[in-house]
């Protein structure tokens, strides 16, 4: 197996890995690789497995390490290692999985949330409980399109840190229901459609059932950015844009109001 048979795995996986390689010292470790994921190292080429001179850290257990620090702050670039028997400079190359919005509600909404979704970059999953909503044929850019009791399904997919949740279902009652199921989740967003009265009585209702009231306060609801969005498309539009907001740590004023360059990046 080679490193790159070890690094598709993870990626094929949907799980953060880095790789990385000698670019810079001996001919004879030259396009060596190291590759780690969130449980430590996942490969290392045999030159790298020897100790380093003066009985230091093998070069694997080094390069490990570089690449650890990398993948946690999701940054790829080169790194130099002060060894005893000179520096070594070696390429981290991180590898994240896109981040994935789960859509629960397929209605009309629910639909332009995940094509929206998809052009920014996500990777979309929809659930609803009616088989005429959750039809492969109405997300054409959905990764995955699930048809189930929302309760029972969202408790499989057990949500985390990767997913951005927005709840654009058809009542109070299935929002209700969804939170509960989530409640406690550590999910990168959480989003909710819907009036301020709607809202707040679910909020109420959640309370009462012994929900954490400082989980509760992360929920965005009514859902999206104030951009007077009135059809499914704008609305869909509005709901992203939160989305993105959260996940970059934008502020959602407009660019010619701010005062700092208006440069937009290309960030992981």
């Amino acid at each position: 197996m080679s490193y790159l048979d070890s690094l598709a795995r993870e990626v094929a996986g949907g799980r953060p890995a880095a790789v990385a390689k000698v670019v810079d010292w001996s001919a004879a470790r030259l396009g060596a690789a190291v590759v780690v994921g969130t449980g430590g190292i996942l490969y290392a080429d045999a030159e790298l497995q020897s100790s380093s001179p003066g009985g230091t850290p093998t070069l694997a257990a080094e390069m490990a390490r570089q690449a650890a620090e990398m993948l946690a702050r999701g940054e790829s670039g080169c790194r130099w290692l002060r060894l005893p028997g000179g520096d070594l400079r070696v390429y981290v190359e991180v590898h994240l999985p896109p981040p994935v919005l789960l859509v629960v509600g397929g209605g009309h909404v629910g639909q332009q949330v995940a094509a929206a979704g998809a052009l920014a970059g996500f990777e979309v999953w929809v659930l609803d409980d009616r088989p005429s909503f959750a039809s492969p044929s109405r997300f054409p850019a959905a990764r995955r399109v699930l048809c189930g009791p929302l309760v029972d399904e969202l408790t499989a997919l057990d949500p985390g840190p990767r997913h951005h949740v927005v709840l654009v279902t058809r009542g109070h009652t299935q929002d209700r229901a969804c939170l509960l199921a989530l409640a406690g989740a550590p999910v990168a967003y959480l989003g909710m459609i819907g009036s301020r009265t709607r809202v707040q009585a679910v909020r109420n209702a959640l309370l009462a059932e012994g929900v954490p009231e400082a989980w509760l306060d992360r929920l965005r609801a009514p859902i999206g950015l104030d951009i007077g969005a009135r059809t499914p498309g704008e609305i869909a539009i509005a709901v992203v844009a939160e989305v993105i907001a959260a996940r970059r740590g934008g502020s959602g004023a407009p660019l010619s109001m701010l005062d700092r360059p208006l440069v937009h990046l290309n960030r992981r």
